[in-house]
């Protein structure tokens, strides 16, 4: 029986590790959201690091009523060594210990909120694609959304809208069946489930300060884990200015309200760097080297996007998509061969249409 299959015939232990740093207004909140999952993990625990307030006792009052085991250890990092990504990786590492060699490994952060399916649905991915690594989506909590300013929803649902087509083109010309679209574009660590097996071929979450999450991911790809971006899996998280860890989210947030930054997000690339990217990675497949698809940071930060020229990038995208569509076009000895600038020719384009009447996806 493969893999695969096992987890249609059986569950396996779930286990979340969650690190934790002066937590007290959210933890409570955090465990009671996975008190009520429809499908509850086995243990959760609390990696309570550098914790000054009240944190231990808040979650310590629900440890007899929680109808999972729940494991708290309590622990202080030298000021040097003291961030997010230390705390993550040795929450997970700590939970790894105890776990059976067919886990599943969960994480996610202090200050979310878990919608009542994530472990289920997140189970029922792993049972439908073959993957090794599930990455959820982390939404802002509805009462806390209202904090952040309307014109950064739009900013964010712009970018999103972007990258949604760039994902659409790369799915196109780059199947992946166990990570098809609809599929999402974040790596963060509010969500994100791996097997034990892949966990240790990996070493574990990589040893970063910050970024730990998309590093993670990264690595995972560089092994030849696969992974699935599952819209489905979501976590709800707080919208708060002043974080934990440096250059976190609320980091972001707090700069952004202040001045909106000039750039969009790193992750998002022109759409002629993208097919570039498709085609090396297809050249490389055939000669059967390693698969140099994967988002590089190195070669994003020397072709930044400005935000006010985001609409122009997105016509462009939206016009190489269309035009993939209407081909119904795969990897060709055309498109290999051909200068990719020919695929990005500006087209016109209403300028009030929607981002999303434009795409295949709800919202």
């Amino acid at each position: 029986m493969s893999e695969h299959n096992h987890f249609i015939t059986s569950r396996r232990q779930v286990i979340i590790a969650i690190p934790v740093c002066n937590e007290e207004e959210h933890i409570i909140p955090c465990l009671l959201a996975l008190a009520r999952q429809s499908t509850l993990p086995d243990k959760v625990v609390l990696w309570i690091n550098n914790t000054t307030d009240q944190t231990y006792g808040q979650a310590h009052s629900l440890i007899n009523v929680l109808p999972f085991e729940l494991e708290m250890v309590r622990i202080v990092y030298p000021e040097t060594l003291a961030s997010a990504g230390s705390a993550r990786r040795d929450a997970m590492a700590f939970a790894a210990q105890g776990a059976s060699p067919d886990a599943l490994l969960f994480t996610t952060d202090a200050d979310s909120e878990a919608a009542e399916d994530w472990v289920n649905r997140t189970l029922d991915v792993f049972a439908r694609y073959p993957v090794e690594a599930v990455f959820g989506r982390a939404l802002l909590l509805p009462s806390e959304a209202r904090k952040i300013p309307f014109h950064l929803h739009e900013d964010e649902r712009a970018e999103q809208a972007y990258g949604a087509l760039l994902e659409q083109i790369t799915l196109l010309l780059h199947p992946e069946p166990h990570d098809p679209w609809p599929r999402h574009l974040e790596h963060s660590g509010a969500s994100i489930a791996v097997t034990h097996q892949a966990w240790r071929k990996v070493g574990g979450i990589p040893c970063v300060p910050t970024g730990e999450d998309r590093q993670f991911y990264q690595a995972l790809r560089r092994h030849g884990v696969p992974v699935r971006h599952a819209p489905e899996v979501i976590v709800y998280v707080s919208a708060r200015l002043t974080g934990r860890a440096k250059g976190g989210m609320a980091e972001t947030l707090a700069r952004r309200v202040l001045a909106q930054d000039e750039y969009i997000d790193e992750i998002f690339e022109p759409v002629s760097r993208r097919l570039l990217r498709i085609r090396r990675g297809s050249l490389y497949n055939h000669l059967n080297l390693a698969n140099t698809l994967e988002y590089s940071a190195t070669d994003a930060n020397s072709v930044r996007i400005p935000r006010n020229e985001l609409p122009k990038h997105f016509a462009r995208a939206q016009r190489v998509l269309d035009y993939l569509r209407q081909t119904k076009r795969s990897f060709t000895d055309d498109f290999l061969q051909k200068p990719t600038c020919q695929f990005d020719t500006p087209h016109f384009v209403r300028p009030d249409q929607a981002a999303s009447d434009v795409l295949d996806m709800p919202g």
